[in-house]
């Protein structure tokens, strides 16, 4: 099937009976395989972190393919309704925080998979600067997060009438200026993947400045939240304020791979660029 009518397939799902996408592409030692069989193809092996398990419709999954002209990283579409309960653990997630949430181990090991069912080429995936310049996402939901944080203590200290202690006055400056400075780094961000996405000649800008918005979000929330632990003390991190769960699910939700190659990736950007004697577009 022409790859033009399986997007028209996967969006009428969406357009006319709701479908959910998912995309899963974690994995542990069990990872996924794509084997040939007959005319189709089995899968084998687990996704980890599979967020919205139960109510994703389709999820978007990669694994390791070999056969023929398709060999490497390829991505493929399962329907979940044909995924057992039973392939489901629920016991694999029992994180420190976003307790309300459910992303759990997914075995597809058996599955079959029409050849219409794969997208693209085995690599498409790691396409750059698409996939390191996708962390801007997350980093905006970081932010967001923080900016729970800096509202929710404005109104604890406003409930017990502590603003005009100027400590605390002091506290909620710094966390402002915390938060405004990350808006201005998203909102650059956006423009630069806006203007620089198909780009070739501006990849790697847009990955380096991606990595810095990444890590640089990172350290702002973790500012935020020292200030705001500072401003509303151990009574604060209690019922029936809602600070205590928005803390452990920031606290986890920071927690995304190589944050310190993510870094060494920065350094080496701008090193190059010296080396080799051209100016830097960021």
């Amino acid at each position: 099937m022409p790859m033009h009518n399986r997007k028209k397939k996967w969006y009428q799902g969406v357009q006319d009976q709701g479908h959910l996408f998912g995309v899963w592409n974690t994995q542990a030692q069990n990872g996924i395989q794509f084997y040939p069989e007959a005319d189709q193809f089995k899968i084998s092996g687990s996704k980890t972190f599979c967020s919205g398990v139960g109510i994703v419709d389709r999820a978007l999954i990669t694994g390791n393919i070999d056969y023929t002209d398709r060999k490497g990283w390829q991505m493929a579409i399962v329907d979940m309704s044909g995924i057992s309960e039973q392939n489901i653990d629920k016991n694999s997630w029992k994180p420190l925080g976003m307790q309300a949430s459910g992303s759990y181990t997914v075995d597809f090991s058996g599955y079959l998979l029409d050849e219409s069912d794969l997208i693209s080429r085995p690599g498409i995936y790691l396409n750059q600067p698409y996939f390191s310049g996708g962390a801007i996402r997350f980093a905006a939901v970081h932010l967001g997060g923080a900016e729970a944080i800096a509202e929710n203590t404005i109104e604890y200290l406003l409930s017990l009438n502590r603003t005009e202690d100027p400590i605390q006055r002091l506290r909620l400056s710094n966390i402002m200026m915390q938060l405004v400075s990350g808006r201005l780094w998203l909102e650059k961000a956006g423009q630069h993947y806006d203007e620089w996405a198909d780009d070739k000649t501006h990849e790697q800008d847009l990955i380096a400045f991606a990595n810095m918005t990444r890590v640089t979000i990172e350290d702002i929330c973790l500012r935020i939240m020292d200030e705001s632990n500072k401003c509303i003390g151990a009574r604060g991190l209690m019922a029936p304020y809602d600070m205590e769960r928005i803390f452990r699910d920031l606290t986890f939700y920071l927690r995304q791979p190589a944050p310190d190659a993510t870094r060494l990736n920065v350094a080496d950007f701008f090193i190059k660029k010296q080396q080799t004697g051209h100016e830097s577009n960021i």
